[in-house]
């Protein structure tokens, strides 16, 4: 990690739908103002619902540091509950 990314807000558990919506909202913002690069994800950020409904019982998205290139993964587990957003892929 770098001076860019070290201080980004990791999560060590999601524990509600609400909290992932605050990740997400975390995540977006790091792509949108700080040119965090989306690698890969089950959706586009912020698309994980049609209709009130989860895209898939596994989402996950991955962000790579455009300094130093480390990568962030935030996944959530929407059928048993969980998540986190962690330093890695």
């Amino acid at each position: 990690m770098c001076p860019y990314c070290e201080n980004i807000p990791l999560v060590d558990k999601i524990k509600s739908p609400k909290h992932y919506e605050a990740v997400i909202t975390s995540i977006t913002k790091l792509v949108q103002e700080k040119q965090f690069i989306l690698i890969e994800g089950t959706c586009p950020l912020g698309h994980h619902q049609v209709n009130q409904m989860w895209v898939d019982d596994i989402i996950y998205h991955v962000i790579q540091c455009p300094k130093c290139q480390q990568a962030f993964t935030c996944v959530v587990n929407t059928y048993r509950g969980g998540g986190q957003f962690k330093k890695g892929r």
